[in-house]
C-alpha cells in the first residue's frame, strides 16, 4: 500500500482508495479492499491535517488482513506521507 499526497487550497483534505484489477479480478474483491480502508481513513480523519488531497493505492491483495493489522498498514502508510498530525 501507498500513500500520496498532495497540497491543495481546499480548506478540508479529500481521499481516494485505487484498487486495481492485478490484486483482484474479482470487482467484489477490490470493493472489500477499498470499503475496509475508506472505514479506517474515516477513523483516522481527525489525526490528518487539513488542505491536502490523499490517493491510497493497493498494490496486493489485502483482504484476508485483520482488522488490526490492516489499521496498522493504513496508518503507517499515513504516517510516511506526512498527513498525520503530530
Amino acid at each position: 500500500m501507498s500513500v500520496k499526497a498532495a497540497p491543495s487550497s481546499r480548506p478540508a483534505s479529500r481521499a481516494v482508495v485505487v484498487v486495481g484489477k492485478k490484486v483482484s479480478k474479482r470487482a467484489t474483491v477490490r470493493n472489500r479492499i477499498r470499503r475496509r480502508i475508506i472505514g479506517h481513513l474515516a477513523d483516522q480523519w481527525q489525526t490528518l491535517a487539513t488542505g491536502y488531497d490523499i490517493v491510497v493505492t493497493v498494490h496486493a491483495d489485502i483482504s484476508e488482513q485483520s482488522v488490526p493489522a490492516l489499521q496498522e498498514l493504513v496508518v503507517r502508510a499515513l504516517t510516511r506521507a506526512g498527513v498525520i498530525k503530530s
